[in-house]
């Protein structure tokens, strides 16, 4: 059942003059989306324009104000796995973002379980699953307000909301993939070679691959180039494809999963999947 700030937000725009109805946002929507370590963040947030407005934050948005850093509808943030922000657990899903504003000292962040929110609905403090202090920093002039990867690596990205010339930057940390070693009997049955008649994913062309899948540790490796790669774990028979440096895993390529095909405990072929499609399909040609 939809809540009252809902239809309260829905009446309110029915009600508006046809004339208002008709003419531009004034704050037009804005989305952003990145992908760390396998892990999608997305937000999604309305972008309000300076205009020559100085006192963006203490006169446009007032001090003591539970604000969502946006326009219209709440802005919203979601991952599709868990998240460490500034060090604070995040689970899969979606949420509303909001701050509290203060003149001096550090604001507070808040995300929120129901992310179907206006602006200025009634806040509802019971769907709050984070709480947790920012610090609002000086920089140069944005004149729409925006969220952005500020910096990015193999496994962290830094995330910024920056208005006029105020931001604040979250730190995210995504979590690692497992390499998990695998029970002899479990190994056994997919040790082997494959060979496929494919197509190449980027160009769509004709390619012969040959995948060898040996044991390295009690874990499964994979062989069709110069250097082998991690066979890392992600469901029953399924491996995504990971990298390695100096002995340990570095990445995973997580929209490449081989699934190999097993019958009473014994390897017969194998499948690759290219972002949850089948591109390839191998015969087993060797142990």
């Amino acid at each position: 059942m939809k809540s009252r700030p809902f239809f309260a937000a829905v009446a309110a725009v029915l009600l508006l003059a046809p004339g208002v109805l008709a003419q531009p946002r004034g704050s037009e929507r804005g989305t952003m989306t990145q992908v760390v370590n396998g892990t999608t963040i997305t937000l999604d947030f309305g972008r309000p324009v300076a205009r020559g407005r100085e006192n963006l934050f203490g006169g446009v948005v007032h001090w003591g104000e539970t604000w969502t850093p946006g326009a219209n509808w709440a802005t919203t943030l979601e991952v599709d796995r868990p998240i460490m922000l500034d060090g604070n657990r995040v689970e899969p899903g979606k949420y509303s973002v909001w701050l509290e504003l203060r003149e001096s000292g550090s604001w507070t962040l808040l995300l929120n379980r129901e992310w179907r929110l206006y602006h200025d609905s009634p806040f509802p403090a019971d769907g709050v699953v984070l709480s947790m202090p920012v610090s609002p920093e000086r920089g140069a002039h944005m004149e729409a307000l925006n969220w952005y990867v500020e910096a990015i690596d193999s496994r962290a990205a830094t995330l910024r909301m920056h208005w006029g010339p105020t931001f604040v930057e979250l730190d995210i940390e995504t979590e690692q993939y497992t390499w998990a070693p695998l029970s002899p009997a479990e190994r056994a049955g997919y040790l082997g070679s494959y060979a496929f008649d494919t197509r190449d994913p980027t160009t769509g062309g004709p390619m012969r691959l040959t995948i060898g899948v040996s044991e390295e540790d009690g874990r499964l490796v994979g062989r069709w180039g110069r250097a082998p790669v991690a066979l890392v774990p992600a469901g029953p028979a399924e491996f995504m494809i990971g990298f390695l440096r100096n002995g340990g895993l570095f990445d995973v390529a997580d929209e490449m999963t081989l699934r190999i095909l097993v019958e009473d405990g014994v390897s017969t072929g194998a499948e690759f999947l290219w972002e949850g499609e089948v591109f390839g399909i191998g015969e087993k040609v060797g142990r």
